[in-house]
């Protein structure tokens, strides 16, 4: 499965917040970010791309807190 979105078409996204209603559950899923390591080896968190995990598997669901889900 191939995914593309353009600049402009993120731009246009609304922002994802906390938690997301799942279309697959019906329940509410915490968006969960990961970490940028800086070059010192420090982690510092980044909201570049959010997931959630339901029944055991991760879905993408943000990219730099827009909502991309359709």
């Amino acid at each position: 499965m191939s995914f593309a979105i353009g600049n402009k078409e993120l731009g246009k996204k609304k922002n994802i917040g906390d938690f997301i209603l799942c279309k697959s559950c019906n329940k509410r899923h915490r968006i969960k970010y990961g970490d940028k390591i800086l070059e010192n080896g420090t982690k510092k968190p980044s909201k570049l791309l959010g997931f959630y995990t339901c029944q055991g598997k991760n879905y993408l669901a943000s990219i730099a807190g827009k909502d991309i889900r359709r």
